[in-house]
C-alpha cells in the first residue's frame, strides 16, 4: 500500500498561489538561522498558523518535512516575514516532490 497526500499538497500550494513558482530541492536552506528577529510581527499571523497546521498534517506521510515544520512551528505566536518566506520555501519543495509518500509492503512486519 502506498500512502500519499498529493491532493492535500496541491491544495495548499494552489491556495498560496505558488503553482507557477519554481520548485526547490530541499525544504530548508542549509545553516538557516530562524531566530526571533527585531522586525515587526507579520500582519497575517492566522495565515501563517493555518499553513503550519496543514504542513503538520502532511508530515504524517512525509517524514522529510518534519524537521522544517517543527522549526517553523516554534514561531507561531509571533511570526515574522522571514518565517513566512521559509514556509513558502517548504511549499515550493512540496511542489517539486508532491507525489512522494510512504510505501507499506505486504511482506513487512508492520
Amino acid at each position: 500500500m502506498f500512502l500519499c497526500q498529493r491532493k492535500c499538497a496541491l491544495d495548499i500550494i494552489s491556495e498560496c498561489g505558488l503553482l507557477g513558482s519554481k520548485p526547490v530541492d530541499s525544504p530548508m536552506e542549509v545553516n538557516r538561522k530562524l531566530a526571533m528577529p527585531t522586525e515587526a510581527p507579520l500582519g497575517v499571523a492566522t495565515q501563517y498558523r493555518r499553513l503550519i497546521g496543514r504542513q503538520i498534517y502532511l508530515t504524517l506521510t512525509r517524514p522529510e518535512l518534519s524537521y522544517a515544520v517543527h522549526v517553523l512551528s516554534q514561531f507561531m505566536q509571533a511570526p515574522k516575514e522571514d518565517h513566512l518566506d521559509t514556509v513558502q520555501r517548504v511549499l515550493r519543495y512540496l511542489k517539486g516532490s508532491r507525489g512522494q509518500g510512504i510505501l507499506l509492503r505486504s511482506d513487512s512486519n508492520l
